[in-house]
């Protein structure tokens, strides 16, 4: 590849001289990359791509692009190289969506003069590469945040810069508009040779975007370099100075992330209601759990089964589908009960509720070389999962009275791979009862999804 399009060297930076926040980072950018920043709030990310973009002048370093200066660019010749795209946007007027696009060729423009035919033209086709050919007489003040930071990239486009810069344009976005706006920047870079220099709070979007990571921390450099070199449990808890987990999968012996999320956390987060309730509790009339079975009669009815690792969430499923099946409910769905040696959980099983077929879904981990979906400890087996999730999907296609699905992890939801069929299920469900098993550290992203949901904290 030819020289680096932007390069930061030995960068240092701070709003007082003397507490620097940015301390000796080094970083390049190439043609058609896109570089994801990362790191907790205060590490450097947003003061870092202040610098890059000249707004800010580093107290110590060098700056270039295209081996020029950007310090000794004038502003509006910085313009014309490297664009920003701010976190949030509040337009005071009611612009047009074409009007606001067309303050990217602000730099472009002498003082006073109009835009001509030709700068919007520009504006239109950028706004066409974003996908929102047909916004160009939509009121910017109406329109979604996903659409919004579209428009601003459509906006960066305009000024027809080589490098674009974006502070977290995943934040207040769904997970919908974040895969939206950040396919969109994928693909201007693979298809056009823009550069992008993101800063972001979400490792999974860095995961699936990045072809390269700078973890900051505390001002300072952590880590630099590919998605797999940067983005590993150690680092990533260094990073975010909390333990983190990395599930993987390994092909021809190489680790390739798959998704990441704070590691087990044993119990459930600060605000989030549950109750305490045993299986046996159907049996008295008066109880939540016979009250939600009897309301699933008109309605459907989700629950989510959590507890810290070890406290029986199997177990209580196990004992929830006995009773369904001693009153003849119709009983669908997958449970993965563990497997044990010598009083050790050692392997992890797959029941088809419906057909009470059992296979090995997962087996400690052997060494690095093992193939298939893998976290630390677990090697997962990927014709298990796909089994799995065909038996989620013929149990979505039966009036089941009772669906369990045990468990949705970080795969599901965090990169939609896994026994996705059992998110499509719960999702879609129409009647009847669905138990759901899943961790404490996921439980605020399930309630998200299933807002409606009761939480049910399995004791040991």
């Amino acid at each position: 590849m030819s020289a680096h399009k932007l390069q930061a060297t030995d960068v240092t930076f701070g709003y007082d001289p003397k507490v620097p926040v940015v301390k000796g980072v080094s970083v390049h950018v190439d043609a058609g990359e896109v570089v994801f920043l990362l790191g907790h709030n205060g590490s450097g990310k947003t003061s870092l791509l202040t610098c890059l973009n000249g707004v800010h002048r580093a107290s110590a370093g060098r700056i270039t692009i295209d081996g020029r200066d950007v310090y000794a660019m004038t502003p509006a010749e910085r313009a014309q190289r490297i664009g920003m795209i701010p976190q949030t946007h509040v337009a005071v007027f009611g612009y047009d969506v074409i009007d606001v696009v067309l303050m990217g060729r602000a730099p472009h423009l002498s003082t006073f003069s109009a835009p001509t035919k030709e700068d919007r033209a520009i504006a239109v086709e950028s706004l066409d590469r974003v996908g929102l050919a047909d916004f160009q007489r939509r009121r910017y003040t109406q329109l979604s945040g996903g659409e919004r930071q579209l428009v601003m990239v459509a906006r960066g486009l305009t000024q027809r810069c080589d490098v674009l810069l974006m502070d977290e344009p995943d934040a207040h976005l769904d997970p919908r508009n974040q895969f939206r706006v950040l396919e969109v920047v994928s693909d201007l870079a693979r298809d056009h040779g823009l550069s992008f220099v993101v800063s972001s709070h979400a490792p999974n979007s860095a995961l699936m975007f990045a072809d390269r990571v700078l973890l900051l921390r505390r001002g300072h450099t952590l880590a630099l370099g590919t998605v797999e070199e940067t983005l590993t449990e150690p680092l990533l808890t260094e990073a975010y100075s909390m333990p983190t987990e990395v599930v993987s999968k390994v092909v021809n012996g190489r680790r390739a992330p798959r998704a990441i999320l704070p590691r087990r956390i044993d119990r459930v987060p600060e605000g989030v209601a549950t109750l305490a309730l045993e299986p046996d509790a159907l049996e008295r009339p008066d109880s939540a759990l016979a009250r939600l079975v009897e309301a699933s009669r008109s309605r459907p009815q989700r629950v989510l089964i959590t507890g810290h690792s070890g406290s029986g969430k199997s177990r209580w499923c196990e004992r929830l589908v006995a009773l369904a099946h001693r009153r003849e409910w119709r009983v669908a769905g997958v449970l993965s009960p563990p497997a044990m040696r010598d009083g050790r959980k050692v392997a992890i099983d797959l029941l088809d509720l419906a057909t009470d077929e059992r296979r090995r879904l997962a087996e400690l981990r052997r060494g690095p070389s093992a193939e298939g979906p893998a976290t630390e400890r677990w090697r997962f087996d990927e014709d298990t999962l796909t089994w799995g999730d065909e038996a989620l999907r013929r149990a979505a296609a039966t009036a089941a009275d009772l669906v369990v699905v045990d468990e949705l992890g970080p795969l599901e939801f965090q990169r939609g791979i896994g026994l996705v069929a059992g998110l499509e299920l719960v999702d879609a469900l129409t009647s009847g009862v669905a138990c759901v098993v899943v961790r404490p550290s996921l439980l605020e992203t399930a309630l998200k999804r299933w807002p409606d949901a009761l939480v049910i904290d399995v004791e040991d």
